[in-house]
């Protein structure tokens, strides 16, 4: 009994740390995973493992931020020094140029899965997807968006280990999870991992924006500092879970990949990567396997879509808000027309571009451009805005995060030198 109580509590309590996973769990896991597998073979599983730790400060900066504060990252954004709210219109310029760019990647990866599975076209696929999303939202908001992925990242949890198991490498090439190295050909690729891996930085702002709306479902006052220290506990153990689990689903993406498509990584490339993923596993495991792969990655990436249309919205919305107080009250307009007006133009770009695989790379390659400076002025705003020093991030974290920024830099410096 106690223990069945224990579970719907803890059930409860889970939600912005799913969501992170719910972003996280998508193209980055199921497109470019799998294709590194099958280019490289386990030689960059290194890298999954490195882009989680080295990043790792920035997201646990978000929902930290938030549980002490009381306020969103967007709020420190607002008084880094220099011309009033510059980092936030930074924030909100890439919000508005991402926003386009990464909603019309995930959705066109969850229109060429269902294209697979079912056959007409990619792009039709995806406005269909597109629509659902706006609904889900429009009619349940943040409840229906924490109870929904919850569910849909169990369901993922489990398929991508029954697709795992009966393919998991032999122990000696799981050795280059700690053996870095850099295959001839490979630092596009790389890059592009770095920039989605496990997400774009900017997640960690929509965290601390989830966090506060978690608070609320909980019936959390955010601005009572007596319980602070049960808010902030709260969230640092939802964020890790779901942060584990992207961990663990990129690493057997990977594996995966190595293990079933060697020789076929040119299929990845293109609108039909999903239908050479399933046919790898049906043809080696059984055709149960590729239905299982087929559910794997329609759940990864709606829920990813579904996440990416409710942050950038968020962020324009709150954005703008925290810019201009008497536009406080109209946040929930800026946030519906900003869904509408993004999702519309990334669904024209899905039509423009048609091939799902490039658009992804493209975007994150983008992606990892902003790390640097949005890394930092997280953790600018975490140290300068909390003053507790038992609730603030400790050194460890810190050194980390600059190390983190550093890692970002030099990345972006081998990229620009090698195109």
């Amino acid at each position: 009994m106690k223990a069945a109580v224990y579970l719907r509590a803890r059930w409860r309590n889970l939600g912005p740390g799913i969501l992170l996973a719910a972003t996280s769990i998508g193209a980055s896991h199921l497109v470019m995973s799998p294709q590194a597998g099958a280019l490289f073979d386990t030689h960059l599983l290194w890298l999954v493992l490195a882009s989680h730790i080295f990043k790792y400060p920035a997201f646990e900066l978000g929902p930290r931020y938030a549980a002490v504060t009381g306020r969103s990252l967007l709020d420190g954004y607002l008084g880094v020094p220099g011309p009033r709210g510059w980092a936030l219109w930074l924030f909100l310029l890439g919000t508005v140029l991402q926003g386009i760019g990464v909603l019309g990647g995930v959705v066109s990866i969850s229109g060429a899965v269902l294209h697979c599975w079912f056959g007409p076209s990619t792009e039709w696929f995806s406005l269909g997807v597109a629509l659902v999303v706006l609904l889900l939202l429009f009619c349940g908001g943040f409840g229906w968006l924490d109870n929904l992925n919850k569910l849909m990242m169990a369901v993922l949890a489990l398929a991508t280990l029954l697709a795992f198991l009966p393919s998991c490498p032999q122990p000696q090439k799981l050795a280059y999870l700690f053996i870095p190295s850099l295959p001839p050909g490979s630092l596009v690729l790389v890059a592009a991992i770095l920039g989605w891996m496990p997400t774009g930085i900017d997640v960690s702002v929509w965290h601390s924006f989830w966090t506060l709306e978690k608070f609320k479902l909980l019936g959390f006052d955010a601005s009572d500092s007596s319980r602070v220290r049960e808010r902030l506990r709260l969230q640092l153990s939802d964020m890790r879970l779901g942060y584990g689990l992207s961990l663990v689903t990129a690493l057997m993406f990977m594996c995966m990949g190595a293990s079933l498509l060697g020789g076929r990584a040119q299929q990845l490339r293109g609108a039909e990567f999903a239908s050479a993923l399933a046919g790898a596993y049906a043809g080696t495991l059984g055709q149960w396997m590729g239905q299982v792969f087929m559910l794997t990655a329609f759940f990864a990436m709606f829920s990813t879509s579904y996440t990416v249309v409710d942050g950038f919205s968020r962020s324009f919305s709150e954005g703008l808000a925290t810019l201009f107080p008497r536009l406080a009250t109209s946040r929930q307009r800026l946030y519906f027309g900003f869904a509408l007006f993004s999702t519309a133009l990334a669904v024209i770009l899905i039509f423009a571009v048609g091939n799902p695989v490039a658009l992804v790379t493209t975007v994150a390659l983008l992606s990892l451009c902003a790390a640097p400076l949005l890394y930092g002025l997280n953790i600018y705003c975490a140290q300068k805005h909390i003053s507790d020093p038992e609730l603030g991030p400790p050194r460890w974290l810190v050194i980390l995060g600059w190390a983190g920024v550093g890692f970002m830099l030099l990345a972006l410096a081998a990229t620009a030198a090698s195109l």
